[in-house]
Protein backbone atom coordinates (compact mmCIF):
# COMPACT_ATOMS: atom_id res chain seq x y z
CA UNK A 1 0.00 0.00 0.00
CA UNK A 2 2.84 2.39 0.88
CA UNK A 3 4.62 1.69 -2.41
CA UNK A 4 1.39 2.23 -4.32
CA UNK A 5 0.83 5.61 -2.65
CA UNK A 6 4.44 6.53 -3.37
CA UNK A 7 3.96 5.77 -7.08
CA UNK A 8 0.87 7.96 -7.16
CA UNK A 9 2.54 11.02 -5.67
CA UNK A 10 5.85 10.82 -7.58
CA UNK A 11 6.37 12.60 -10.88
CA UNK A 12 5.76 10.65 -14.09
CA UNK A 13 9.34 9.52 -14.77
CA UNK A 14 10.29 8.29 -11.31
CA UNK A 15 6.76 6.88 -10.95
CA UNK A 16 7.17 4.75 -14.11
CA UNK A 17 10.57 3.50 -13.01
CA UNK A 18 9.28 2.56 -9.56
CA UNK A 19 6.20 0.88 -11.07
CA UNK A 20 8.41 -1.22 -13.37
CA UNK A 21 10.62 -2.25 -10.45
CA UNK A 22 7.56 -3.25 -8.43
CA UNK A 23 6.16 -5.32 -11.32
CA UNK A 24 9.52 -7.02 -11.97
CA UNK A 25 10.45 -7.81 -8.37
CA UNK A 26 7.13 -8.32 -6.59
CA UNK A 27 4.11 -8.72 -8.81
CA UNK A 28 5.84 -10.82 -11.53
CA UNK A 29 7.16 -13.56 -9.17
CA UNK A 30 3.83 -13.69 -7.35
CA UNK A 31 1.94 -14.07 -10.65
CA UNK A 32 4.37 -16.78 -11.82
CA UNK A 33 4.00 -18.62 -8.51
CA UNK A 34 0.22 -18.44 -8.78
CA UNK A 35 0.36 -19.78 -12.36
CA UNK A 36 2.64 -22.67 -11.36
CA UNK A 37 0.30 -23.47 -8.48
CA UNK A 38 -2.68 -23.55 -10.86
CA UNK A 39 -0.77 -25.79 -13.30
CA UNK A 40 0.22 -28.17 -10.49
CA UNK A 41 -3.40 -28.30 -9.29
CA UNK A 42 -4.62 -29.12 -12.80
CA UNK A 43 -1.91 -31.81 -13.12
CA UNK A 44 -3.00 -33.44 -9.84
CA UNK A 45 -6.65 -33.35 -10.89
CA UNK A 46 -5.77 -34.78 -14.33
CA UNK A 47 -3.64 -37.52 -12.73
CA UNK A 48 -6.51 -38.52 -10.44
CA UNK A 49 -8.88 -38.56 -13.42
CA UNK A 50 -6.49 -40.71 -15.46
CA UNK A 51 -6.02 -43.10 -12.55
CA UNK A 52 -9.79 -43.38 -12.15
CA UNK A 53 -10.18 -44.07 -15.87
CA UNK A 54 -7.37 -46.67 -15.79
CA UNK A 55 -8.92 -48.44 -12.79
CA UNK A 56 -12.29 -48.41 -14.54
CA UNK A 57 -10.75 -49.89 -17.71
CA UNK A 58 -9.02 -52.64 -15.71
CA UNK A 59 -12.22 -53.41 -13.81
CA UNK A 60 -14.23 -53.54 -17.02
CA UNK A 61 -11.66 -55.75 -18.75
CA UNK A 62 -11.71 -58.18 -15.82
CA UNK A 63 -15.50 -58.27 -15.82
CA UNK A 64 -15.49 -58.63 -19.60
CA UNK A 65 -13.21 -61.69 -19.32
CA UNK A 66 -15.55 -63.27 -16.78
CA UNK A 67 -18.59 -62.45 -18.91
CA UNK A 68 -16.90 -63.86 -22.01
CA UNK A 69 -16.04 -67.09 -20.20
CA UNK A 70 -19.61 -67.35 -18.90
CA UNK A 71 -20.98 -66.78 -22.41
CA UNK A 72 -18.69 -69.50 -23.76
CA UNK A 73 -19.95 -71.94 -21.13
CA UNK A 74 -23.57 -71.08 -21.92
CA UNK A 75 -22.97 -71.57 -25.66
CA UNK A 76 -21.40 -74.96 -24.93
CA UNK A 77 -24.44 -75.85 -22.79
CA UNK A 78 -26.78 -74.84 -25.61
CA UNK A 79 -24.78 -77.03 -28.00
CA UNK A 80 -25.08 -79.88 -25.50
CA UNK A 81 -28.86 -79.36 -25.39
CA UNK A 82 -29.04 -79.56 -29.20
CA UNK A 83 -26.98 -82.76 -29.14
CA UNK A 84 -29.13 -84.35 -26.41
CA UNK A 85 -32.35 -83.19 -28.14
CA UNK A 86 -34.69 -84.43 -25.39
CA UNK A 87 -34.86 -85.82 -21.86
CA UNK A 88 -32.90 -83.15 -20.00
CA UNK A 89 -33.53 -80.19 -17.68
CA UNK A 90 -31.13 -77.22 -17.61
CA UNK A 91 -30.31 -75.89 -14.16
CA UNK A 92 -28.17 -73.20 -12.66
CA UNK A 93 -25.61 -74.01 -9.99
CA UNK A 94 -26.59 -71.55 -7.28
CA UNK A 95 -24.13 -69.56 -5.20
CA UNK A 96 -24.64 -71.66 -2.10
CA UNK A 97 -23.46 -75.25 -1.87
CA UNK A 98 -25.40 -78.15 -0.50
CA UNK A 99 -25.96 -77.80 3.21
CA UNK A 100 -23.51 -79.79 5.31
CA UNK A 101 -21.52 -81.18 2.39
CA UNK A 102 -18.35 -79.81 0.83
CA UNK A 103 -18.62 -81.59 -2.53
CA UNK A 104 -22.22 -80.87 -3.48
CA UNK A 105 -24.03 -78.43 -5.76
CA UNK A 106 -27.35 -76.71 -5.09
CA UNK A 107 -29.24 -76.65 -8.40
CA UNK A 108 -32.15 -74.44 -9.44
CA UNK A 109 -34.43 -77.28 -10.56
CA UNK A 110 -36.46 -79.70 -8.46
CA UNK A 111 -39.47 -81.97 -8.40
CA UNK A 112 -41.65 -79.34 -10.10
CA UNK A 113 -39.37 -79.58 -13.14
CA UNK A 114 -39.46 -83.38 -13.06
CA UNK A 115 -36.11 -83.97 -11.36
CA UNK A 116 -35.76 -87.36 -9.67
CA UNK A 117 -33.05 -88.69 -7.32
CA UNK A 118 -30.16 -90.61 -8.91
CA UNK A 119 -30.36 -88.57 -12.12
CA UNK A 120 -27.04 -87.93 -13.90
CA UNK A 121 -25.70 -84.35 -13.90
CA UNK A 122 -23.51 -83.37 -16.86
CA UNK A 123 -21.97 -80.40 -18.66
CA UNK A 124 -20.59 -80.01 -22.15
CA UNK A 125 -17.17 -81.13 -20.83
CA UNK A 126 -18.46 -84.35 -19.27
CA UNK A 127 -19.73 -85.90 -16.06
CA UNK A 128 -20.35 -83.78 -12.93
CA UNK A 129 -22.18 -86.16 -10.57
CA UNK A 130 -25.71 -87.23 -9.69
CA UNK A 131 -28.80 -85.92 -7.91
CA UNK A 132 -28.84 -86.91 -4.27
CA UNK A 133 -31.80 -84.98 -2.83
CA UNK A 134 -34.82 -83.33 -4.48
CA UNK A 135 -36.97 -80.50 -3.15
CA UNK A 136 -39.92 -78.87 -4.93
CA UNK A 137 -37.87 -76.17 -6.69
CA UNK A 138 -34.25 -77.11 -5.97
CA UNK A 139 -32.10 -80.21 -5.79
CA UNK A 140 -28.73 -81.19 -4.38
CA UNK A 141 -26.18 -83.07 -6.48
CA UNK A 142 -23.00 -84.76 -5.32
CA UNK A 143 -19.95 -84.13 -7.51
CA UNK A 144 -17.11 -86.50 -8.30
CA UNK A 145 -14.88 -85.50 -5.32
CA UNK A 146 -17.63 -86.69 -2.96
CA UNK A 147 -16.69 -89.84 -0.98
CA UNK A 148 -19.95 -91.53 -2.09
CA UNK A 149 -19.32 -90.93 -5.81
CA UNK A 150 -18.96 -94.11 -7.90
CA UNK A 151 -19.38 -94.70 -11.63
CA UNK A 152 -18.77 -97.78 -13.72
CA UNK A 153 -16.30 -96.81 -16.46
CA UNK A 154 -14.75 -98.18 -19.62
CA UNK A 155 -12.00 -97.15 -22.01
CA UNK A 156 -13.11 -95.79 -25.35
CA UNK A 157 -12.06 -98.97 -27.18
CA UNK A 158 -14.03 -101.10 -24.67
CA UNK A 159 -11.04 -103.21 -23.58
CA UNK A 160 -10.69 -101.96 -20.00
CA UNK A 161 -13.52 -101.83 -17.45
CA UNK A 162 -13.32 -100.51 -13.90
CA UNK A 163 -14.89 -98.35 -11.20
CA UNK A 164 -14.10 -94.63 -10.91
CA UNK A 165 -14.18 -92.89 -7.55
CA UNK A 166 -12.52 -89.89 -5.91
CA UNK A 167 -8.80 -90.38 -5.30
CA UNK A 168 -8.02 -90.05 -1.61
CA UNK A 169 -4.54 -88.61 -2.13
CA UNK A 170 -2.58 -85.61 -0.91
CA UNK A 171 -1.37 -82.47 -2.61
CA UNK A 172 -2.37 -82.01 -6.25
CA UNK A 173 -3.38 -85.70 -6.54
CA UNK A 174 -6.41 -85.13 -4.30
CA UNK A 175 -8.06 -83.34 -7.23
CA UNK A 176 -7.87 -86.47 -9.39
CA UNK A 177 -10.07 -89.52 -9.85
CA UNK A 178 -9.11 -93.16 -9.45
CA UNK A 179 -9.97 -95.96 -11.88
CA UNK A 180 -9.55 -99.27 -10.06
CA UNK A 181 -10.40 -102.90 -10.73
CA UNK A 182 -9.02 -102.82 -14.31
CA UNK A 183 -7.92 -106.31 -15.43
CA UNK A 184 -4.16 -106.65 -15.25
CA UNK A 185 -3.89 -107.57 -18.92
CA UNK A 186 -5.48 -104.24 -19.94
CA UNK A 187 -2.95 -101.42 -20.21
CA UNK A 188 -4.02 -97.82 -20.72
CA UNK A 189 -1.82 -95.08 -22.15
CA UNK A 190 -1.49 -91.62 -20.65
CA UNK A 191 -4.18 -89.35 -22.07
CA UNK A 192 -6.57 -92.18 -23.00
CA UNK A 193 -10.21 -91.05 -22.50
CA UNK A 194 -12.41 -92.84 -19.97
CA UNK A 195 -16.23 -92.79 -20.33
CA UNK A 196 -19.14 -94.13 -18.32
CA UNK A 197 -20.02 -97.73 -19.16
CA UNK A 198 -23.78 -97.49 -18.59
CA UNK A 199 -23.76 -100.26 -15.97
CA UNK A 200 -25.60 -99.59 -12.73
CA UNK A 201 -28.58 -97.74 -14.16
CA UNK A 202 -27.58 -94.21 -13.03
CA UNK A 203 -25.13 -92.90 -15.60
CA UNK A 204 -25.71 -93.52 -19.32
CA UNK A 205 -22.98 -95.06 -21.42
CA UNK A 206 -20.61 -92.68 -23.17
CA UNK A 207 -20.37 -89.64 -20.86
CA UNK A 208 -16.78 -88.42 -20.73
CA UNK A 209 -15.29 -88.84 -17.23
CA UNK A 210 -11.66 -87.89 -17.79
CA UNK A 211 -8.30 -88.99 -19.17
CA UNK A 212 -5.62 -91.35 -17.84
CA UNK A 213 -2.75 -89.68 -16.00
CA UNK A 214 -0.60 -92.64 -14.98
CA UNK A 215 -0.60 -96.14 -13.54
CA UNK A 216 -1.00 -96.12 -9.77
CA UNK A 217 1.08 -98.87 -8.18
CA UNK A 218 -0.87 -100.88 -5.61
CA UNK A 219 -0.36 -104.15 -3.79
CA UNK A 220 -2.91 -105.95 -5.96
CA UNK A 221 -1.39 -108.32 -8.49
CA UNK A 222 -4.60 -109.16 -10.34
CA UNK A 223 -5.86 -105.67 -11.22
CA UNK A 224 -4.50 -102.29 -12.23
CA UNK A 225 -5.35 -98.88 -10.78
CA UNK A 226 -4.99 -95.63 -12.72
CA UNK A 227 -5.15 -91.97 -11.81
CA UNK A 228 -7.64 -90.07 -13.98
CA UNK A 229 -7.72 -86.33 -14.67
CA UNK A 230 -11.41 -85.30 -14.49
CA UNK A 231 -13.02 -83.67 -17.50
CA UNK A 232 -15.01 -81.25 -15.29
CA UNK A 233 -13.83 -79.00 -12.47
CA UNK A 234 -16.75 -78.56 -10.03
CA UNK A 235 -15.44 -75.12 -9.03
CA UNK A 236 -16.03 -73.91 -12.60
CA UNK A 237 -19.57 -75.28 -12.89
CA UNK A 238 -22.22 -72.55 -13.18
CA UNK A 239 -24.88 -74.36 -15.23
CA UNK A 240 -25.62 -78.04 -15.84
CA UNK A 241 -27.92 -80.44 -17.61
CA UNK A 242 -29.85 -82.99 -15.52
CA UNK A 243 -30.64 -86.12 -17.53
CA UNK A 244 -33.99 -87.81 -17.10
CA UNK A 245 -33.81 -91.56 -16.32
CA UNK A 246 -35.42 -92.44 -19.66
CA UNK A 247 -32.81 -90.31 -21.48
CA UNK A 248 -30.02 -92.10 -19.65
CA UNK A 249 -31.56 -95.45 -20.58
CA UNK A 250 -31.63 -94.39 -24.23
CA UNK A 251 -27.87 -93.69 -24.21
CA UNK A 252 -25.79 -90.63 -25.09
CA UNK A 253 -22.73 -92.18 -26.71
CA UNK A 254 -22.85 -89.89 -29.74
CA UNK A 255 -22.78 -86.70 -27.65
CA UNK A 256 -19.28 -86.86 -26.15
CA UNK A 257 -17.83 -89.39 -28.63
CA UNK A 258 -16.30 -86.79 -31.02
CA UNK A 259 -14.34 -85.16 -28.18
CA UNK A 260 -13.27 -88.54 -26.82
CA UNK A 261 -12.23 -89.71 -30.29
CA UNK A 262 -10.13 -86.57 -30.72
CA UNK A 263 -8.43 -87.26 -27.37
CA UNK A 264 -7.75 -90.85 -28.43
CA UNK A 265 -6.32 -89.66 -31.76
CA UNK A 266 -3.93 -87.35 -29.92
CA UNK A 267 -2.85 -90.20 -27.67
CA UNK A 268 -2.13 -92.39 -30.71
CA UNK A 269 -0.24 -89.60 -32.46
CA UNK A 270 1.82 -89.01 -29.32
CA UNK A 271 2.47 -92.75 -28.96
CA UNK A 272 3.51 -93.01 -32.61
CA UNK A 273 5.80 -90.02 -32.18
CA UNK A 274 7.40 -91.57 -29.10
CA UNK A 275 7.80 -94.91 -30.90
CA UNK A 276 9.38 -93.18 -33.92
CA UNK A 277 11.72 -91.27 -31.62
CA UNK A 278 12.71 -94.47 -29.83
CA UNK A 279 13.28 -96.23 -33.17
CA UNK A 280 15.44 -93.35 -34.41
CA UNK A 281 17.37 -93.31 -31.15
CA UNK A 282 17.91 -97.08 -31.30
CA UNK A 283 19.08 -96.80 -34.92
CA UNK A 284 21.47 -94.00 -33.95
CA UNK A 285 22.83 -96.07 -31.05
CA UNK A 286 23.21 -99.10 -33.31
CA UNK A 287 25.04 -97.03 -35.94
CA UNK A 288 27.31 -95.61 -33.27
CA UNK A 289 28.04 -99.09 -31.91
CA UNK A 290 28.83 -100.30 -35.47
CA UNK A 291 31.15 -97.31 -35.92
CA UNK A 292 32.90 -98.05 -32.62
CA UNK A 293 33.31 -101.72 -33.60
CA UNK A 294 34.67 -100.72 -37.02
CA UNK A 295 37.13 -98.30 -35.40
CA UNK A 296 38.19 -100.99 -32.95
CA UNK A 297 38.69 -103.48 -35.80
CA UNK A 298 40.81 -100.97 -37.74
CA UNK A 299 42.85 -100.18 -34.64
CA UNK A 300 43.40 -103.90 -34.01
CA UNK A 301 44.43 -104.42 -37.64
CA UNK A 302 46.92 -101.54 -37.47
CA UNK A 303 48.31 -102.90 -34.23
CA UNK A 304 48.75 -106.36 -35.75
CA UNK A 305 50.47 -104.86 -38.81
CA UNK A 306 52.82 -102.84 -36.61
CA UNK A 307 53.72 -105.94 -34.59
CA UNK A 308 54.48 -107.92 -37.76
CA UNK A 309 56.71 -105.14 -39.04
CA UNK A 310 58.94 -105.15 -35.95
CA UNK A 311 62.22 -107.06 -36.65
CA UNK A 312 62.62 -110.19 -34.56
Amino acid sequence: MLLALTVLILPEGPSDRLSGAIRANLIGPLAALQERTAVARRAFVLNDSLRTVADSVVDRSQRLGAVTAENDRLRELLSLGRALRWGYVPAEALVGRGIGEEHTLLLSAGAVQGIAPLSAVVTAEGLVGMIQQVDPTTSIAITWPHPDFRVSAVSLDGNAFGIVSAHQGTGADRYLLELHGVPYRAQLRTGAPIVSSGLGGVYPRGVLIGTIVRDLRTGSGWARTYLVRPAVRPADVTAVMILAPERSAEGVESVWQPAAQEMLRRVRVAADSIAAERTARAAALSARADSIRADSARAESLRADSLRSVPR
